[in-house]
């Protein structure tokens, strides 16, 4: 056997970024269906690199293929939504502790940045929660691990998608979510190991279950199976 010559990614790379966005954002939701041709004409490029990115975000949990019918964007049920809430809760309360154990202050001093941009744009909650994803990530990010900050990174769409639904719509409010984080930024700033990671930990599974809430309650009440929609023409080259 031997190898086989390197296809060039970088153009599939691009397009799943783009469809990312669209999710991220949520112009596109769970249940739309992503048509080759169409994102292929709206990114100006061949239907190569489309189907090369639609296999990328298939691997992520984002995209599913339908019998017969194409790829549509994976629609998440209640239970989705407690299994990536509760693989936060493990991946975050792991990188508080290795965050607390390196003892950094400059690393715990540097998640401000993200809480200052969650006050700012607190009359926008698509924004904060854009913010409130960095806050975590940064978290995720100083623990020093990798890996851990990877695990996090794979399923930023799926919580950007949760977070938006969560300050957009669940009457969470954003004064409270910042108030929330501060909490958790001085808990950290505190070094007390078992409050920080109980505090996380509490944060995290009061979110689950808010959120799981209104999914049970969609696919209790059917909404969960509406039909799909054309894809929206949002998709910038």
């Amino acid at each position: 056997d031997t190898l086989q010559p390197l296809r060039d990614q970088t153009l599939a790379m691009q397009a799943a970024d783009a469809i990312r966005g669209l999710i991220a954002r949520g112009t596109l939701v769970g249940g739309d269906r992503l048509v080759e041709s169409q994102i292929a004409d709206q990114l100006q490029t061949s239907r190569g690199p489309v189907r090369d990115a639609l296999f990328l975000l298939r691997a992520e949990g984002l995209v599913r293929d339908g019998p017969r019918r194409g790829s549509f964007v994976v629609q998440l049920t209640a239970q989705d939504v407690r299994e990536i809430y509760d693989l936060r809760a493990a991946v975050e309360t792991q990188a508080v502790r290795l965050l607390l154990q390196r003892s950094d202050q400059l690393a715990i001093g540097g998640l401000e940045e993200a809480l200052e941009q969650m006050r700012a744009d607190a009359a926008d909650p698509a924004r904060s929660a854009e913010a409130d994803l960095r806050f975590h990530g940064a978290v995720c990010e100083a623990s020093g691990n990798s890996r851990l900050h990877a695990v996090f990174v794979r399923h930023a769409t799926e919580l950007s998608t949760l977070l938006r639904l969560d300050e957009e719509h669940l009457d969470h409010e954003t004064a409270s979510t910042v108030r929330d984080h501060q909490q958790l930024l001085d808990v950290l700033r505190a070094g007390d190991l078992a409050v920080a990671e109980r505090a996380f930990r509490v944060h995290l599974e009061e979110a689950r279950d808010r959120v799981a809430a209104h999914f049970a309650e969609a696919e209790h009440d059917g909404r969960a199976d509406r039909a799909p929609r054309r894809m929206p023409a949002e998709m910038a080259p």
